[in-house]
Formats: structure tokens, sequence, C-alpha cells
């Protein structure tokens, strides 16, 4: 397993705010595992059994899109 940190830029600014408990559990939809946020700040930390940080990358990526 590898740990991962993600820093999401803008993800609560301007109003548009994304509850804790909604941001774990998209990255729990991932496949990712022991999920943890930290505060409202977008940094995500977890992990993964991937080695390719660039897939991870874009997979997180996508699913933003996609919300």
């Amino acid at each position: 397993m590898t740990l991962v940190v993600a820093f999401l830029r803008g993800i609560n600014v301007g109003g548009h705010i994304v509850k804790k408990e909604r941001l774990q559990g998209v990255f729990e939809a991932l496949g990712f595992r022991d999920v943890m946020t930290f505060k409202q700040s977008g940094n995500v930390i977890f992990e993964t059994e991937a080695k390719d940080m660039e897939k991870v990358r874009a997979r997180i990526e996508e699913s933003s899109r996609r919300r």
C-alpha cells in the first residue's frame, strides 16, 4: 500500500462547499482505503495499491468532473 496525499485546489471557495463526508465518500467510491480529509481544506489522505500515481491523479480528476 502507498500512502498518498491529494491537494485539491479550489474545492471550498466562492460559496461552493464540499462537506468532508462527501469528499471522503468520493475517494472511497474510487476504491481508495483509509480515506481521511483534513478539515475543509480539500486535502485528502488515502492509501492505494496503485503504483502509477499519474493514473491515480487522472481517476480523481475524472471523478471530480462528473460531480
